[in-house]
């Protein structure tokens, strides 16, 4: 199991990301990345909204919230509210390592329903990315994620591809890690998560390209408040 240290992290107590998330040449849709610590455990949430055309044809809003354990690095709980055309979902996974069983408690649709976990600490969707933000990063490295999702375990393979020099956005060329993720065993959906970040003490995602089943979409920080300094 991975111990962490909570007075040496990547990110600040309340450091909030937003991005804007492209599909070609138009906004889809903006969202927030908020890290709390929170009685000695980090809480994330991210707040997302429909933008653009987006908005006019298929608008949506959601909050997503991850909270982890105290000094080891594995989810306890995971949930999101989701307010689409047609759709509302609202729904809360626990994760009982003791017994390595989670259980999804589906409100909208007033089911529950329980599944295994066999490793000893998961990460979930909305931990992930600050999971790869942590530690040290050099070309070749690689890392498996055990994640959950939708009632099962599954795996992602995160690997560093390059040190490289780039401009994304209002971010000036500076120093970047290119990290590929890869989705693994237990998930039959095919893509890929393309990640460039600082490559600094801070990890910062500056941007991504994820190819999914919906098509090619563009992440671009746009705004960073309460960011550790460069050097910390």
């Amino acid at each position: 199991m991975e111990r962490i240290d909570l007075q040496h992290m990547p990110w600040a107590d309340g450091e909030a990301l937003t991005y804007l998330v492209s599909w070609s040449a138009f906004e889809a849709a903006q969202g927030t990345f908020v890290a709390h610590n929170i009685g000695g455990h980090w809480e994330f949430k991210l707040s997302l909204a429909s933008r653009g055309l987006v908005d006019r044809f298929y608008p949506f809003t959601a909050t997503f919230w991850s909270i982890m354990a105290g000094s080891s690095w594995r989810s306890v709980e995971y949930g999101e509210y989701r307010f689409e055309p047609g759709r509302t979902i609202k729904e809360r996974t626990r994760i009982d390592y003791g017994l390595h069983q989670g259980t999804r408690e589906i409100w909208s649709a007033g089911k529950t329903k329980t599944f295994p976990i066999a490793e000893e600490a998961v990460d979930d969707l909305g931990s992930m990315l600050y999971h790869v933000r942590m530690g040290p990063w050099k070309p070749g490295d690689r890392r498996l994620l055990h994640v959950y999702e939708s009632s099962s375990e599954k795996e992602a393979l995160a690997e560093c591809q390059a040190r490289e020099s780039r401009a994304f956005g209002a971010w000036p060329a500076q120093p970047l890690l290119r990290i590929l993720v890869l989705p693994g065993k237990g998930t039959h959906h095919r893509g890929r998560l393309m990640l460039w970040l600082t490559d600094d003490a801070r990890h910062l995602p500056l941007h991504a390209d994820l190819d999914f089943r919906y098509g090619t979409f563009s992440i671009d920080l746009i705004k960073a408040d309460k960011t550790l300094p460069i050097a910390h």
